[in-house]
């Protein structure tokens, strides 16, 4: 038993350090634009303080006032940002004090450290949630005696291109709002309500992306017959987490009011109101140009077409999930209301497919043929996530993007597979 739990130790350690190294390896591939607004948020977080920090600043601040762009993420991906510039601040003067004392301290790390040091700061926290996401995978599997297949799957979610490219080489946060999810997901399954809903809400207090699993998740837990008592405390820790973690943006009394605006007026509508934001999905065969999507058809609005046929969809995944409910049937629901939410909302970005994959992985466990699904999904997907940001550069691929034929295509797959899957399960009477 010993040397078996000596050789497991071993396999887990080694897949990891080589994610680690893998994604460290990357860091400094590609400079994306995004990185601007992290670092600048960041940075005036920790100068001007939190309280009002999504306020129209004063005219003290002159044009510079968001060198960028105005703050338009949530409360809790604003206080990691503002972590890492303390770090960043803590470490420089650090430097500076051994550099001016110790002879033999390098030099060159002062220099390294005021250009790359926040963008390694930034992008830390999504390769470490990247292989968050992974020990989760494994423990899933090891804790129901299939250890092999946890290592397997971790590996494949660690090692995936798609993980490792929006977190090392973009610095995206989605590995880190996803592993909140997880964690809560996980404990819903596990059937504890209080840290099903505090981890769900800070998932949503960090980005808004997984509000898309919702009805799913709220109706699974209905279906668990808690009790009155239990959802008061499950309520009541939300409501305290959602409280510690904005307080410092609006210490207020209207502090709920303030929350619900912010997520309402500048968090959830986005900034480009366009059918698409670059994703590959229904919208951009129907125009993969500049269209708002206040564009009427048929009679309605874009948007709303987008939200009913959501909705819709996550009913019917609701009906089917009733009949018997059981932890293969919620792994593929979730999968299917993020592939409607991606392939039908509007206004959607390129990443807006990573919640797909946690779930997809877990999912080979139960459906080893749906590695075919999952491959193409995960190739169609690079490809979206490299459209536009180029990097690294290959003339060879960015030159495929100049005929819109490869992108409309790209489109017609991903539908294409979405209703492959939908085939597949019901074949397959799940």
């Amino acid at each position: 038993m010993y040397n078996l739990l000596v050789g497991s130790y071993r396999i887990l350690t080694l897949i990891f350090l080589g994610a680690l190294v893998l994604r460290l390896s990357l860091l400094f591939v590609a400079y994306h634009g995004d990185l601007n607004n992290n670092i600048s948020w960041a940075t005036l977080a920790v100068e001007r303080g939190l309280d009002g920090f999504y306020d129209p600043p004063s005219q003290s601040y002159g044009e510079a006032s968001w060198p960028y762009s105005a703050p338009n993420q949530p409360p809790l991906t604003i206080l990691m940002l503002a972590a890492t510039r303390v770090i960043w601040i803590g470490i420089e003067k650090l430097s500076w004090f051994l550099n001016n004392r110790f002879s033999f301290f390098p030099s060159t790390f002062i220099w390294f450290w005021e250009g790359k040091g926040m963008t390694l700061l930034v992008k830390l926290p999504s390769t470490m949630a990247d292989l968050g996401i992974g020990l989760l995978i494994y423990k899933y599997f090891a804790q129901r005696n299939k250890e092999k297949l946890g290592f397997k799957l971790s590996a494949l979610w660690l090692f995936n291109p798609i993980t490792w490219y929006n977190s090392a080489i973009w610095g995206q946060t989605d590995g880190i709002v996803n592993l909140l999810g997880l964690i809560g997901i996980f404990a819903l399954l596990n059937k504890n309500l209080i840290k099903f809903a505090i981890f769900i809400v800070l998932s949503v207090l960090f980005k808004g992306s997984l509000a898309i699993f919702a009805p799913v998740l709220l109706f699974v837990a209905y279906t668990q017959k808690y009790s009155l008592k239990k959802w008061l405390q499950a309520t009541i820790y939300m409501l305290v987490t959602a409280f510690l973690v904005s307080i410092w943006f609006h210490p207020r009394i209207d502090l709920p009011v303030w929350l619900i605006n912010l997520y309402r007026e500048r968090i959830l509508p986005g900034e480009i109101g366009y059918l698409t934001a670059n994703a590959f999905n229904f919208w951009w065969l129907i125009d993969s140009g500049k269209r708002f999507d206040s564009t009427v058809y048929l009679g309605l609005p874009a948007r709303l077409w987008g939200f009913a046929v959501v909705l819709t969809g996550i009913i019917l995944v609701m009906i089917w999930l009733k009949r018997k409910i059981s932890e293969r049937k919620i792994f593929i629901s979730l999968i299917i209301t993020s592939l409607l939410s991606f392939l039908f909302l509007t206004r959607i970005h390129e990443r807006y497919l990573y919640p797909f994959f946690p779930y997809g992985t877990i999912l080979l466990g139960f459906l080893p043929h749906f590695w075919i699904p999952y491959i193409i999904l995960s190739a169609t997907h690079l490809l979206n996530l490299y459209h536009l940001f180029w990097a690294p550069p290959l003339p060879w691929l960015e030159s495929l993007y100049q005929n819109s034929t490869f992108s409309l295509l790209i489109s017609f797959v991903n539908l294409f597979t979405f209703a492959i899957i939908l085939r597949h399960l019901k074949l397959q009477k799940i």
